[in-house]
């Protein structure tokens, strides 16, 4: 297996697209309506939205790609952060998504480490993130990486509004 990532472009829409429409409900509690998820899929994770986020100036997206097959990705987005993380300039980790036949082979971990380093670069001094709080394997693989939880929110898919934990980790 050769591991590479990169920054994504314009061309890696449509399979950003597809991994998150293959992957969003597996962060999702199981009694989430299958509507709201679809609703939030054609919304959210659409080939169109993938453009604007990678034309925003205030998101990065990496691309993880297997041999030469883009199966997972990072989505980096600095904007406005709850109260419940304490630091300066944290950056916001919106997405880790990794298609399920590609969980366990470090390339989640990758794309963290890359997460790291543009934050160390671009001086942030802490990553947060939301996650739901029936993601016990996405909760177990952020505290193993350093992650602790600092709060809650409520994450809205549609009209069935998720409980979420906040979680953060320090850069340095």
């Amino acid at each position: 297996m050769r591991l590479r990532t990169r920054p994504a472009q314009p061309e890696d829409a449509e399979s950003l697209a597809a991994i998150g429409a293959a992957t969003f409900a597996l962060a999702c509690p199981p009694s989430t309506p299958a509507s709201e998820l679809e609703a939030y899929i054609r919304a959210e994770l659409s080939p169109e939205k993938f453009l604007a986020h990678l034309a925003s100036p205030q998101n990065s997206l990496v691309a993880a790609e297997v041999d030469e097959r883009v199966v997972g990705y990072l989505m980096l987005c600095r904007e406005e952060f709850p109260p419940e993380v304490s630091a300066r300039r944290p950056l916001e980790l919106r997405r880790l998504y990794v298609l399920r036949q590609f969980h366990g082979a470090g390339i989640a971990q990758t794309l963290l480490g890359v997460a790291l380093e543009e934050a160390r670069a671009g001086g942030h001094d802490a990553l947060w993130l939301g996650v739901s709080k029936h993601n016990a394997r996405g909760i177990a693989f952020y505290r193993k990486l350093g992650f602790r939880v600092v709060g809650e929110q409520t994450f809205p898919v549609g009209s069935d509004l998720h409980d979420d934990f906040i979680m953060s980790r320090a850069v340095a």
